[in-house]
């Protein structure tokens, strides 16, 4: 599936989109599209995004990377396991999605879908999955203040969301190490995901979940990120905290960590 140097990856089967700046099957060096390197699908690079050897950069105001296409594969549900791995670092101190595959209203529902952000008052990063029908109805996990301070703001970060397929289960790792905020949870509803029969309700993925960097893809004028972008990419297996480590260790001397 055409990795760059050589890595050694963790289930790397189970890789579903891969888009790394090292990767010339994803940029060619010039021009405005890019590639999933797993898929082929063309994404497009709006508003000014600059790439150079390294990373994909994104200027907080509107630069956006957004595939062409629904990439299959890519509706998880409250009962799929998946990983979201992202090498980033973030420039701003606020709000800002920086990975997502989020739709706008349909079947009932809003925000559908999943992905990475950082927070507001105060700020922190999130990995989430789920969807709005009347209220919050994520399975999320998120970072105390002081580790985005810390480990996030304004330094390369290796940064993964790991969902067990459970409604429960979600674990977010920085650099390696386990940071979920346990003793903050949020308040994520989680007890409406399943109904009486235990049966979970099913998140609405339409035509209008294609995967964004830089920009929330439910309207593509939100939620901006000031940010750089080394690698991110989608699995759809929950990676142990021993794969985590292993892909970490494969990754973090190109990014200085």
């Amino acid at each position: 599936m055409g990795f760059s140097n050589g890595l050694i990856l963790s289930a790397p089967d189970r890789i579903l989109f891969n888009f790394d700046a090292k990767n010339p099957k994803c940029y060619s060096g010039s021009g405005t599209t890019a590639y999933d390197s797993v898929s082929g699908t063309s994404l497009s690079m709006n508003n000014g995004v600059t790439a150079n050897a390294t990373h994909f950069a994104f200027d907080g105001t509107d630069d956006q990377v957004k595939a062409s296409a629904v990439i299959s594969g890519m509706d998880f549900q409250y009962t799929d396991e998946f990983t979201i791995e992202v090498m980033v670092k973030i420039k701003e101190d606020g709000p800002g999605t920086f990975f997502n595959n989020r739709g706008a209203s349909s079947g009932g529902q809003n925000y559908r879908g999943w992905g990475m952000w950082t927070t507001s008052s105060p700020t922190r990063i999130k990995g989430a999955l789920g969807c709005y029908p009347s209220a919050h109805r994520w399975v999320s996990s998120t970072s105390t203040e002081d580790d985005f301070d810390n480990i996030v703001l304004n330094k390369w970060c290796h940064v993964v969301y790991s969902y067990a397929g459970n409604g429960i289960e979600a674990t977010l790792f920085l650099n390696g190490e386990d940071k979920t905020d346990y003793d903050n949870p949020d308040n994520d509803n989680t007890a409406d995901i399943y109904d009486a029969n235990n049966v979970a309700l099913t998140i609405v993925y339409d035509t209008d979940n294609l995967l964004s960097l830089g920009l929330d893809s439910y309207d593509d004028s939100a939620w901006e990120s000031y940010c750089e972008i080394g690698f991110a990419r989608v699995y759809n297996v929950a990676l142990t905290p021993a794969e985590v480590r292993k892909n970490f260790a494969a990754t973090r001397g190109g990014f200085g960590l």
